[in-house]
């Protein structure tokens, strides 16, 4: 199983919105996915129709007992299970601090799971143990963008993380790709930031953006993917689009 975390240290670049659409968009590639919400304003949790669960994200990390398998549930969409997020995480945060060794407690539970190809883990913009936890825990890091000035900012705190954890935690960590998730594309502030990023990180941003879009809100809303409820709009063939090029980089 490869897994991918999604992650940006400013709020309001699209990490959910990404997850989401992406794990479905992946599923249509025929791929098993797990999305794991470890946010605790549990906004990809809320934002898919899924089985009941008996157990959290919280219940997987603190508990030893807790399996993977007993933790995952089923969704309404197609090919796409969930680990869903718990209210009380703030809890598990001061728990986990106290622990030694608990920057690996989700790689462990991880690591014997068969049932998936891939797993994307949605992530809170602050660096607490559950980011640290799921970047040692990931071989990718996703970074979602908009194409704000500020969201500049949000990367290069991102980045600075990324290199800690690489250098500290996880050597086989790697930055997948960074993607610009909410673009104004009339706006020429909009088009300068992308060009921006381009020009000191030209490897890593993708060439797809996502438009600003209401449909992708609206699905939000109605607990379905872009894919579902509006499979003529610009924003399928964007998120289908980005998902192609995101394995085309795995792959190589």
């Amino acid at each position: 199983m490869t897994t991918i975390t999604i992650g940006q240290r400013k709020g309001g670049n699209g990490k959910s919105t990404s997850a989401l659409n992406l794990a479905q968009a992946f599923a249509e590639h025929g791929k098993r996915v797990l999305l794991i919400d470890l946010d605790d304003q549990k906004n990809s949790t809320s934002a898919i129709e899924a089985a009941v669960p008996q157990y959290t994200v919280e219940d997987l990390l603190l508990r030893p007992e807790v399996s993977l398998s007993a933790t995952a549930v089923t969704t309404a969409w197609d090919g796409v299970s969930l680990v869903a997020a718990s209210s009380s995480l703030s809890g598990a945060i001061r728990e986990l601090d106290g622990e030694v060794g608990s920057h690996l407690c989700l790689k462990e539970k991880l690591a014997a799971a068969d049932a998936f190809d891939l797993c994307l883990i949605d992530t809170s913009p602050s660096l607490n143990i559950l980011v640290v936890n799921a970047l040692c825990a990931s071989r990718y890091l996703f970074i979602p963008m908009s194409s704000k000035y500020f969201s500049l900012q949000g990367l290069g705190q991102t980045l600075e993380a990324f290199t800690k954890v690489k250098g500290r935690l996880n050597p086989e960590l790697e930055i997948l790709a960074l993607a610009f998730v909410i673009h104004d594309s009339r706006s020429s502030l909009a088009r300068e930031v992308i060009e921006k990023a381009k020009a000191e990180y030209p490897a890593l941003v993708c060439e797809q953006t996502i438009g600003q879009n209401i449909k992708i809100e609206e699905a939000q809303v109605k607990r379905q993917s872009i894919f579902s409820y509006a499979p003529d709009d610009r924003g399928s063939a964007q998120y289908r689009a980005l998902a192609a090029e995101l394995l085309a980089r795995m792959a190589g």
